[in-house]
């Protein structure tokens, strides 16, 4: 059964991604809440940063960032020891929310 999320926790996590993506200097989308089961007790924001500053060659990457199951930031980061443990990670992420653009969630 699929987790529902207070509409407060999502305008909280959601400003946030607001911030982000103002602050994004390449092209940041698809913004989505998240369970992981690698987390207890926390909510992971996870996003897509497109670097297309070389566009024969564009760079496309997963951000994360932590927040507790109120909507407050953690303040920290996801970070792999090494590869087995980015894929347990990932494989544990149950999406909760998602926004293709961050600033969409105020319209």
């Amino acid at each position: 059964m699929k987790k529902k999320l207070k509409q407060s926790v999502i305008t909280a996590i959601m400003d946030r991604a607001v911030e982000i993506n103002k602050a994004c200097k390449e092209q940041c989308r698809d913004f989505e809440i998240m369970l992981s089961r690698k987390r207890e007790n926390s909510l992971i924001l996870r996003w897509i940063s497109i670097d297309i500053s070389n566009e024969d060659n564009p760079v496309q990457q997963y951000r994360y960032e932590c927040f507790q199951t109120d909507g407050t930031s953690q303040l920290c980061s996801v970070h792999y020891a090494d590869q087995e443990e980015a894929n347990e990670f990932i494989w544990s992420l149950e999406p909760l929310y998602h926004q293709q653009f961050a600033i969409d969630h105020k319209l």
